[in-house]
C-alpha cells in the first residue's frame, strides 16, 4: 500500500472517526488511489491517519459489506476486484431510485427557490477545462444528491450511495478513460432544464440517456484493466449488444 495515500490533517480529530475514515477510504477506492488487490494494512493505516484500531476496523466492516473491500479470515483484507455481477446490482438501484426521483424533482420543483444546479454546472465545466477529475467526479456526485433533494425525499441518496460503490469505480475510472465531461455536463443541463421546466417525462428520459451507457463503458474497461476486474467480468466480452448485456439483468 502506497504510505502517502493518507496522513493525520485528512482527519478533524474533533469528530468521531469512523465516519471520516470511511470516507477517506471509500475516496481513496473510487478514484483508484487504493486499486483493485492492494492489501489493506491495518497497522500502516493506524500509523498514517494516527488513529486506534477500532474506527479503522469499524470503516473497514462497512465497506467490506459494500463488497468495496475483502476480508478474508486469518489472512489478508484487500481491496475488491471489480465483479460484474456488483456493478449491475448498483446499476439496477440506481436506475429504480434515480428514475423516480428525478421524476419527483420536476413534479415539485420549486420555480421561486435559488437555482440548485446553475452553481453545480458552472463548477463542472471549471474542472472539466483544468481536467480536474476527482473534483468533477465529486460534482457529478453532487448533481445526483441535489436530484434527490429536490424530490424531496435526500435520504435515499444514502441508500443509493451504500449500494453503488463497485458501478462507482467504473464510472469514476471512465471520465478521463473515455473523455466524457462535455458529454455529463451536456447531460446534466439537459435534466436540470427539464426539472426546472417541471417536465417529467423529459426528466426521466434525460436521466435514462445519462445513466444508461454502462455498457460501452464496462466493454471499453475490462480490455484497458483487466486486472481490476474479477473472472465474472468477462461476460462482458461476450456480449455483441446492449440488448445482450441487459438480458443479464433487465
Amino acid at each position: 500500500m502506497n504510505a502517502s495515500v493518507f496522513h493525520p490533517e485528512m482527519l478533524d480529530h474533533r469528530l468521531p472517526k469512523t465516519a471520516q475514515v470511511y470516507e477517506l477510504l471509500r475516496s481513496a477506492i473510487i478514484s483508484l488511489r487504493l486499486q483493485p488487490g492492494d492489501v489493506i494494512s491495518e497497522k500502516e493505516l493506524c500509523a498514517q491517519l494516527d488513529i486506534s484500531r477500532t474506527p479503522l476496523r469499524e470503516a473497514v466492516l462497512q465497506l467490506a459489506n459494500q463488497k468495496l473491500i475483502t476480508i478474508k479470515p486469518n489472512s489478508s483484507t484487500a481491496v475488491s476486484l471489480i465483479k460484474l455481477k456488483d456493478v449491475i446490482e448498483g446499476q439496477i438501484v440506481r436506475e429504480s431510485i434515480e428514475y423516480r426521483t428525478v421524476c419527483l424533482a420536476a413534479r415539485f420543483y420549486e420555480k421561486d427557490r435559488i437555482d440548485p444546479f446553475t452553481t453545480l454546472l458552472m463548477r463542472q465545466r471549471f474542472a472539466s477545462e483544468h481536467r480536474n477529475v476527482d473534483e468533477f467526479y465529486a460534482l457529478d456526485e453532487e448533481f445526483h444528491r441535489v436530484i434527490c433533494e429536490c424530490s424531496g425525499y435526500p435520504n435515499l441518496w444514502r441508500l443509493l450511495n451504500g449500494a453503488k460503490g463497485q458501478l462507482d469505480r467504473v464510472r469514476r475510472m471512465a471520465f478521463p478513460a473515455q473523455n466524457q465531461f462535455a458529454e455529463v455536463i451536456d447531460e446534466h443541463e439537459r435534466i436540470a432544464d427539464a426539472v426546472r421546466a417541471s417536465d417529467e417525462d423529459a426528466a426521466v428520459a434525460a436521466m435514462r440517456v445519462h445513466i444508461d451507457s454502462i455498457y460501452e463503458t464496462l466493454k471499453v474497461l475490462s480490455v484497458k484493466h483487466p486486472d481490476f476486474f474479477a473472472e465474472d467480468s468477462a461476460t462482458i466480452t461476450n456480449c455483441d449488444s446492449l440488448e445482450d448485456f441487459k438480458r443479464l439483468y433487465a
